[in-house]
């Protein structure tokens, strides 16, 4: 029967991070003009003139990611065995006050020798930590998603001047403990009790991303498209062309005129 401690879990309070952005809402503009025609070619050579394609609104909102570091340690017990070969001629081994008698047997050659078989339990240790950093959809994305960058003193200030624009952005509190979790919390088989069992969460944060949406129009098919640009390393990417609708206005939006698991195996103690 399995005799174990509670697991212990020391878990890090979770920080609010505003990244402070590096780009200026000028060359988002004119990156946006680099781009513009661009959303609307419809073959190689096919593409309207950039009189016919305007900039009409760019917003500046803050992407959401959750960033986890933790570890998880056990020190348990479990049963060893081990077989020894010994001289044939041995009739019987003593060993910690306990009288062995070898076992006769073949080799892996085939040849008759004998054997003792070592029993007993073993402790051992077990590690293993991971650095995880997810998106707004809990999805695993790379650290190249959150450069070093200097970050704004008061988060929860810049965040609130901007809940409109940044939308949904407070991240499910907890999820990210239940994934790191479900990452590197495993019991080895086979454990006959648990010595010391501990969950440490060292880092835990929702750190906030400047990025600009520049939605763009085509004047004559009155279709719209958007560019959405790193505030931070100036990257751009097209967004998905969709139909001329009314938008309604949010606040402070820039209308324009008209015209981018280490682990270590278990040791024996």
């Amino acid at each position: 029967m399995l005799k174990s401690v509670s697991l212990t879990e020391n878990i890090a309070e979770r920080k609010v991070i505003v990244y402070k952005s590096r780009i200026d809402p000028k060359v988002v503009r004119a990156t946006a003009e680099k781009m513009k025609t661009q959303l609307f070619r419809k073959l190689v050579f096919m593409k309207p003139k950039p009189e016919e394609v305007q900039v009409t609104s760019i917003d500046k909102y803050f992407e959401p990611f959750v960033v986890v570091n933790g570890e998880y340690s056990i020190e348990y017990s479990k049963n060893w065995s081990n077989n020894i070969q010994v001289d044939e001629t041995m009739q019987d081994l003593t060993f910690f006050g306990e009288k062995i008698k070898p076992a006769s047997l073949k080799d892996h050659l085939g040849t008759p020798c004998k054997i003792v078989k070592l029993n007993g339990e073993g402790r051992y240790k077990f590690k293993a930590k991971t650095h995880l950093i997810f998106d707004r959809q809990w999805r695993e994305v790379g650290v190249e998603q959150l450069p070093f960058v200097p970050f704004e003193e008061q988060p929860e200030k810049i965040l609130n001047m901007n809940a409109q624009k940044s939308g949904n952005t407070m991240m499910t509190a907890g999820k990210e403990l239940e994934l790191l979790k479900s990452k590197i919390v495993r019991r080895p088989t086979g454990i006959l009790r648990i010595h010391n069992e501990l969950f440490t969460v060292s880092e835990r944060a929702v750190i906030y991303k400047p990025m600009y949406k520049v939605i763009v129009q085509n004047l004559k098919t009155k279709k719209e498209n958007a560019i959405i640009i790193d505030a931070i390393t100036g990257n751009a990417k097209s967004g998905i062309q969709q139909a001329s609708s009314p938008r309604e206005k949010e606040p402070a939006k820039e209308h324009t005129k008209k015209s981018s698991i280490k682990t270590e195996k278990p040791k024996s103690a």
